[in-house]
């Protein structure tokens, strides 16, 4: 090292001193460190040896105090002298000093870096973002580590907060760039390390509720609130309680720019006309706990409970689109899915789906119900029945017919009469609606006195129907009001417009449709036509795929995007996503023949099956999280690729089963699984393309708490592996049937096909399964009290899920290493593979093992005395729990909650919480095994 090359120093970690190549230097024993981070805390400022011996030793000091600060500094001058650099220790105005730039010093960069991204948040959140990373980058490990006086904790604790800062502050500049999907993860670690910080707390229900996640935003606040009364005695700031009630009344205020996502759907326009209506609606919903709006297509009943269900201040508000569902068997799962709710072991699906609802005061909006009236009247009548907080607002072209129900027949906008004033023509709602949304489309129009007359007209031809106006309203930016007005006259038009509609009340809907049609060129026509075949959401790539055609369909979907015939929906990650509005669709599906709609299903289902292809080995690899959110994306399409795949082609349909059953093993769709399993093995031959399907649905059942389905095709999977000779299959047999067997109590022969499975598993190349089957016999071993073989063989199946890198593997080889080192050895590591359990878990959405993670965690803090941890885990597990509808998983949170109420001498609530845990085990058969 020359002298030109300076030395630097770290304090966030372990004090260590660099040269100039970055080796770092002998400094010798903790004196010699803690005189060195005393003089590097005042960088630049001298410290007489009086105050360095006040910093290094309690008094009374010993009397060779100061004799020894000098031979630290003379033996630390060595040290930073060793390799020729220049002196930076230096005497000085009667004691010590370090002279050192800003740039030698990690605290000080950390410092710096860490003020410019404060200042630059609200204008800069992409600078700031940058420079918030590099602040955190400088940090080792804990500030000071191995530094025990006095001042170096109390420097390390102010780091420390900065820290903490900092991560809060690169979040918030990541929620601000509508990267929300990408950092909820980290902020739910961060507020369960923090569990009383009110800001991190406000950064996470932001960030879940621009994720659509608002059941889970609400959980954060509760879990605070109940947080800082149990620790503080106070609530919440009103900054906090403000973002709950914004949260739960769905404020267009909380969503991000062009990057954001929510339950609700974005509204497509501004609220016009329908002021009466969202009062008199409310009124009935207060008073009534099922009302159905009613009305032809068009006349905007979605819009309308959208609008109800953003403005509810009481409860939380779920929409459920039953538009996209074609096959009634699937209804209850999709009012699952939205709520949040998963699949409850020995549970039937409605009941849990009840159970959870009984516990949350929601408003459940069930839009476009009319091709399923009877399903969604048997569902709705069953969760009024069981959830005495529920209330239902269904959208429906007639009634549910549901006892109790209140119908509202939503009515067309308000029109002019002839011969009113303009002043009067101009205050009509379905005028002003048309004047909106041809402002909208960026062409400077206005309502004027001169036009208003004509508008009046053409409302008065829409029968003052929305939609028909909203279309209209989108071409006034290339044709006259009057050859609007006009073409609503071509008697072609109307003629269509009469056999395309059964209901009269259509007609105007389906004239406006038709000279909107007529004015497509040939190349969005046919696009038009084919996009009926998405039942839901879609992307460019998939318009692409059934185009029909080689060319790009970018400039024609912009062109129908423009004309309002496609709605356009910007993504969370900057990408777009297209749909039409239900009426549209059904206008558009009636543009192609039969054959045409073929081809069209079969192009559908061929992209969805190569999306479905593509995801999969991905679904076991590292970082499958995206992979798996990309498939609950495309969920409806995915639906009707099946759907259609059974009905015309069921090879494709088996080949997207296998693709699909660990996505929704993960999703906790257990039941939906299992009904596209039954049908791929309907469709499957008698040989080994059965095996894959098998063990699927063995799997599943398994979830489900059915032994006995479970047991039956796992022992088929079994013979036909080995008629077949395929290890793996055989070996993953093997290890379903142990776990059925361990449930049963025959914990003898489960052991011995644990062991015969994961051999023949890893014979067969499944290291992934093979690790799976590991971790279950180490928690055979540990309940079995065997710690060593417990140890060894979770040890194992941590090394073999590390191979392929699958999330879920990963988290559980660890949650259930961590389980034994609590037992029976280190309990740090204990914590420390819990906390990393619990990331994988929720890196791919795995609740019931985020519960589980999270419970372990409560139970290590207990252990170690940390009772205010311990509350925080468990009642973050309780959330989890009830969110998704698991009452045993409840019941345990609420016991771990009263042990530790029972800690801390709150024995009434000890009781009250274990009474509520009694109960709900008594609701759901499942007793509390001793030692839980």
């Amino acid at each position: 090292m020359t002298a030109d090359e300076p030395l630097s120093f770290r304090l966030l970690g372990p004090v260590t001193a660099l040269d100039g190549t970055g080796a770092p230097l002998v400094l010798g024993g903790p004196r010699r460190r803690a005189v060195l981070a005393a003089l590097l805390l005042e960088r630049g400022r001298s410290l007489p040896v009086e105050r360095l011996v006040e910093l290094l030793w309690p008094a009374p000091a010993p009397s060779s105090a100061a004799t020894m600060v000098h031979g630290a500094v003379a033996a630390l001058r060595r040290a930073l002298e060793s390799r020729g650099g220049p002196r930076v220790l230096v005497t000085r105005d009667g004691g010590y000093a370090v002279e050192v730039l800003a740039e030698q010093l990690d605290i000080a960069r950390f410092e710096t870096a860490l003020a410019e991204g404060r200042r630059d948040l609200a204008p800069a959140p992409g600078k700031a973002a940058r420079l918030l990373a590099q602040a955190l980058a400088e940090w080792r490990g804990p500030a000071l580590a191995g530094v025990e006086e006095t001042f170096a904790r109390a420097a390390a604790q102010r780091l420390d907060e900065l820290r903490v800062e900092a991560r809060a502050l690169r979040v918030d500049a990541e929620l601000r760039l509508g990267h929300h999907g990408a950092i909820v993860a980290e902020l739910e670690t961060l507020a369960a390390e923090h569990p009383l910080r009110e800001d991190v707390c406000a950064l996470l229900m932001l960030a879940l509720y621009r994720c659509g996640r608002q059941a889970e935003a609400l959980a954060a606040y509760r879990r605070l609130r109940t947080v800082l009364a149990g620790e503080l005695g106070v609530e919440p700031e009103k900054r906090l309680s403000d973002l709950h009630l914004a949260v739960l009344r769905h404020d267009p205020a909380l969503h991000p720019g062009p990057a954001g996502t929510a339950v609700l759907p974005a509204p497509l326009g501004s609220f016009v006309g329908r002021g009466g209506d969202v009062d008199r609606i409310g009124a009935l919903l207060r008073a009534h706990r099922l009302v159905t709006l009613t009305g032809p297509g068009g006349v905007g009943k979605t819009r309308l409970a959208v609008e109800i269900a953003r403005r509810e201040a009481d409860a939380e508000a779920v929409i459920v689109d039953l538009a996209p569902l074609a096959d009634p068997a699937l209804l209850q799962g999709l009012v699952a899915e939205a709520l949040g709710v998963r699949a409850e072991p020995g549970q039937p699906l409605a009941r849990t789906v009840a159970a959870a609802l009984a516990v949350r005061p929601a408003l459940l909006v069930l839009d476009n119900c009319e091709h399923l009236v009877a399903e969604s009247a048997t569902l709705v009548q069953l969760l009024l029945a069981a959830a005495a907080p529920l209330r239902v607002l269904a959208t429906s072209r007639e009634p549910l017919g549901v006892p109790g129900e209140r119908v509202y027949s939503v009515h067309p906008l308000s029109i002019p009469s002839e011969g009113e004033s303009a002043e009067q023509a101009a205050a009509s709602a379905a005028v002003r609606l048309f004047g909106d949304r041809a402002a909208a489309t960026g062409s400077g129009f206005t309502v004027t006195a001169a036009n208003v007359a004509l508008i009046g007209e053409l409302c008065r031809r829409l029968d003052g129907l929305p939609l028909a106006i909203e279309l209209a309203a989108a071409r006034a930016a290339t044709l006259p009001l009057a050859k609007l007005v006009d073409r609503l006259n071509d008697p072609f038009a109307l003629l269509e417009s009469v056999t395309r509609a059964a209901d009269p009340r259509h007609r105007s809907l389906a004239a406006t449709l038709a000279w909107g049609h007529g004015l497509l060129g040939d190349t969005e026509r046919s696009l038009f036509a084919r996009l009926a075949v998405f039942p839901g959401r879609f992307d460019l790539a998939a318009a692409n795929a059934v185009s029909g055609g080689p060319a790009e369909v970018e400039l024609p979907l912009a062109r129908l995007v423009a004309s309002s015939l496609v709605q356009p929906e910007e993504q969370s990650d900057g990408g777009m996503r297209y749909r039409l509005l239900e009426t549209v669709r059904a206008y558009a599906a009636a543009q192609l023949d039969p054959r045409g709609h073929c081809e069209v299903a079969e192009q559908h289902a061929a992209h969805y099956l190569a999306v479905a292809e593509e995801a999969q080995p991905r679904l076991f690899a590292p970082r499958s999280g995206p992979w798996l959110a990309r498939l609950h994306t495309e969920r409806d399409n995915l639906r009707a690729a099946l759907a259609w795949s059974f009905a015309h082609d069921p090879q494709r349909g088996v080949r997207l089963v296998n693709c699909l059953w660990h996505y929704w093993d993960l999703r906790g769709a257990r039941d939906e699984g299992l009904y596209w399993v039954h049908k791929a093995l309907t469709a499957a031959g008698s040989g080994p393309e059965r095996l894959p399907l098998l063990s699927a649905g063995s799997l599943l059942h398994l979830g489900r708490a059915d032994l006995a389905d479970s047991e039956q095709w796992a022992g088929e999977q079994l013979a036909l592996g080995r008629a077949h000779e395929a290890p793996s299959w055989t070996g993953d047999a093997l290890a379903l049937l142990a776990t059925v067997d361990w449930a049963r109590g025959r914990y003898d022969r489960a052991q011995r096909r644990y062991e015969d499975g994961v051999s023949l598993s890893l014979a067969g190349g499944d290291v992934w399964g093979a690790s799976l089957a590991e971790a279950q016999l180490a928690r055979l071993h540990r309940d079995r009290r065997e710690p060593d073989a417990a140890r060894a063989m979770a040890l194992r199946a941590l090394a073999h899920a590390e191979e392929p890198g699958e999330s879920t593997a990963r988290g559980l080889a660890r949650d259930v290493l961590a389980s034994i080192e609590h037992r029976w050895g280190d309990a740090e590591e204990a914590a420390r593979l819990t906390g990393e359990a619990l990331a994988l878990y929720r890196e791919v959405n795995y609740a019931e093992g985020e519960a589980s993670a999270l419970r372990s965690a409560a139970t290590i803090a207990l252990g170690a005395a940390r009772t205010a941890d311990a509350r925080a885990a468990f009642q973050a597990a309780l959330e989890v729990c009830r969110r998704i509808g698991h009452r045993a998983g409840t019941a345990e949170a609420l016991e771990g909650l009263a042990e530790v109420a029972a800690v801390t001498g709150s024995s009434d609530q000890a009781a009250a919480l274990n009474a509520e845990a009694a109960r709900l085990r008594d609701e759901t058969g499942i007793p509390r095994l001793a030692g839980d």
